[in-house]
């Protein structure tokens, strides 16, 4: 008796294979995608398997805020877009405001998010979203995708959108249903246009992934070099766009061979080396800044932190796109163009011209660099002051975790910048090396993002291993994102989280601002306010999950609680130093003009001294203070810790 031979089944008899999921994976692959960040679920199991099954590596998250902060890291790092998703429902909900910081970022990340079938649009449903109602205004291209012969074209549309500058986020729903749609080859296309819509694969040959990069008019760029060359005490300030081109060699270059000091802004800090000595920081740097008599602006947002442009003198603007040319600063030179190629472009119009720098360019420079020098120098003399000051205070404590940056990596950690008061004073130590070496919220100004970023700076960049990333978090945040310290202990992240500890959510307006026992809040809210609890022990966490821990309450620990935690993140054992910093040291915005104006209907005799001053010296145009007696005060300086009996009155 012969056995019968096996027949083979083949795939797709017993299971639906493909899918439509084969070509969203295809058409993530073919644009360049390698790594995935975010939570699956059920109505995504389909996208996320395909996925996997592609190549593509899938990061699963304990929140999908941090799994689109994770992408949004990776995408500044590699100056490519990167991929993020969630589910339906709380999945797509949870997404939003990391998207929205993508927006206002211009981030390039693509969120695919589950949806429900059209059938039951805007009907009592399981877990109901709708990423075009949820995202279509904090993105530039969001879609439905109902149709499996939609979903590559639609891939490759986000694709060009988000590297169209002003980058952005783009975001795809992927309905349930319409992922269970059969595809060829047992069906046939349902679609009049073939099996994919419109759709050309690798419609731009290798360059397919790339953004489109124009240059400047020549007629421009000749404009621009005689201004700069006319100008006496010219300054560049360089921004998003310098990072996004990979302008950092061409800014070097332009600024070396033209002799004009550099001040970069955001994720373009590093893009000129802050150890040049052309180099001038926002605050050392201030004077020089403000002194300058022409600005190059080189892929600049200019906003709210920027001062909308006020006080800047006349300005060439260069940007990749004519939305970012902005129409409140005075422009004698505008060039849209791709700010790598304008500063190429400049490079040579000079050399074939053989320019050199105005003879008086020099004193200049030297000027500049004096100020700078001066700047740093009074600003870590300062610091030095509270090297014995209990609980310890955030510049004493942002100066001696750069000083351990620079002690065993020569200042190359990647930074990211999370925590309120620690984002204040830390950076201003900081001397970047790299673009793309500091990274933020942007104007979303958010808090929990730095550990989500932490994690996608990791997976972007490998070399991390040998330099550590240190993510500045303030507890509040901690509190917000801190469970993800699993996900960067399970893929042998190395990162230092070092968690300023000071009783919760901007604790330091308590003592400024609402009074030691939050007297300018109604009774029922006193004393607690708007505080958690002071004392609290983050590094606790890694007790729950491993990991290295430290706990730091003296200023003289400080140092070595570092060194054995960067220690152990080169390792791949990520660690968390929680730090028990001075509650009454505050941000310096929280007497800044916009502060003090959010706090203008607090009643006078309820304001604390600090803030009294504040209102009386910003304010004081708006209130008849001398009429009432008030008499003039004196502007508070930040960094001194709130104390019980301040007064700010200037003696006659």
């Amino acid at each position: 008796m012969t056995t019968p031979e096996k027949t083979e089944i083949p795939l797709g008899s017993r299971e639906l294979q493909p899918n439509v999921s084969t070509y969203i994976a295809q058409g993530l692959v073919e644009h360049g995608m390698k790594i995935a960040f975010g939570v699956s679920g059920g109505h995504i199991w389909q996208m996320v398997d395909e996925m996997s099954n592609a190549g593509i590596k899938i990061i699963t998250v304990k929140h999908e805020q941090s799994g689109v902060y994770a992408a949004e890291a990776y995408s500044k790092v590699t100056r490519r877009p990167c991929v993020s998703f969630g589910t339906v429902g709380p999945g797509v909900g949870n997404a939003v405001s990391a998207v929205q910081q993508c927006h206002e970022s211009n981030s390039p990340v693509l969120f695919l998010g589950g949806g429900n079938g059209p059938e039951t649009d805007y009907l009592p449903c399981i877990q109901p979203s709708y990423v075009l109602d949820l995202m279509r205004h904090i993105t530039k291209f969001c879609m439905r995708c109902t149709e499996p012969a939609q979903v590559k074209q639609d891939i490759a549309r986000a694709f060009v959108a988000m590297q169209r500058y002003p980058k952005g986020p783009a975001a795809l729903e992927m309905p349930m249903l319409s992922l269970l749609k059969r595809v060829p080859p047992l069906a046939p296309p349902v679609s009049l246009y073939g099996e994919h819509a419109l759709y050309m694969p690798k419609w731009r040959g290798d360059e397919t992934g790339e953004p489109l990069s124009p240059g400047g008019d020549p007629a421009m760029i000749a404009r621009a070099v005689k201004l700069l060359w006319e100008a006496k005490k010219p300054i560049i300030y360089a921004g998003d766009g310098v990072h996004w081109s990979a302008a950092d060699k061409a800014l070097k270059d332009f600024a070396e061979l033209a002799q004009i000091p550099v001040t970069t802004r955001r994720i373009a800090r590093g893009a000129f080396p802050e150890d040049n000595p052309l180099y001038l920081d926002s605050r050392s740097g201030r004077d020089a800044i403000r002194a300058g008599d022409i600005r190059l602006s080189l892929g600049m947002k200019v906003g709210n932190f920027d001062d909308w442009g006020q006080g800047w003198p006349p300005t060439i603007q260069v940007n990749e796109s004519d939305e970012q040319i902005w129409t409140y600063i005075q422009t004698p030179c505008a060039i849209v163009g791709d700010v790598r190629i304008v500063l190429e472009q400049m490079i040579e119009y000079i050399k074939a011209n053989n320019l050199k720098p105005p003879a008086e360019r020099a004193e200049w420079v030297k000027y500049c660099e004096d100020i700078q020098k001066g700047g740093l120098d009074a600003r870590r003399a300062k610091a030095e002051k509270y090297k014995d000051h209990t609980p310890i205070h955030y510049g004493y404590l942002g100066k001696v975790a750069w000083d351990v940056c620079e002690e065993l990596y020569g200042g190359m950690n990647r930074v990211m910048i999370d925590g309120y008061t620690i984002s204040d004073y830390t950076p201003a130590f900081i001397q970047a090396r790299y673009s793309g070496q500091i990274m933020d919220a942007s104007e979303y100004a958010g808090v929990g993002h730095g550990v989500g970023m932490a994690i996608g700076c990791c997976f972007a960049d490998p070399t991390c291993i040998k330099h550590p990333v240190l993510a500045l978090m303030g507890d509040a945040g901690m509190g917000i994102a801190g469970m993800d310290f699993e996900t960067a202990l399970i893929h042998k992240l190395p990162i230092v989280f070092l968690v300023t500890e000071n009783a919760g959510w901007l604790t330091g307006m308590k003592y400024a601002v609402y009074g030691k026992n939050w007297e300018a809040m109604g009774p029922q809210d006193q004393p607690q306010g708007q505080e958690g609890v002071l004392g609290a022990r983050y590094d606790k966490i890694t007790e729950i999950f491993g990991g290295h821990g430290e706990d730091v309450s003296k200023p003289a620990e400080i140092k070595e609680a570092l060194i054995r935690a960067f220690r152990s993140a080169e390792k791949g054992v990520p660690a968390i130093v929680n730090v028990h910093v001075d509650p009454r040291v505050h941000n310096r915005q929280l007497i800044a003009p916009s502060y003090v104006s959010a706090w203008a209907h607090i009643p006078w005799d309820k304001l604390a001294p600090r803030s009294k001053a504040a209102r009386r010296v910003i304010f004081g145009g708006m209130f008849p203070f001398d009429q009432l007696g008030v008499p003039k005060m004196r502007y508070p300086d930040p960094w001194e810790p709130v104390a019980d009996d301040e007064d700010f009155t200037i003696k006659e």
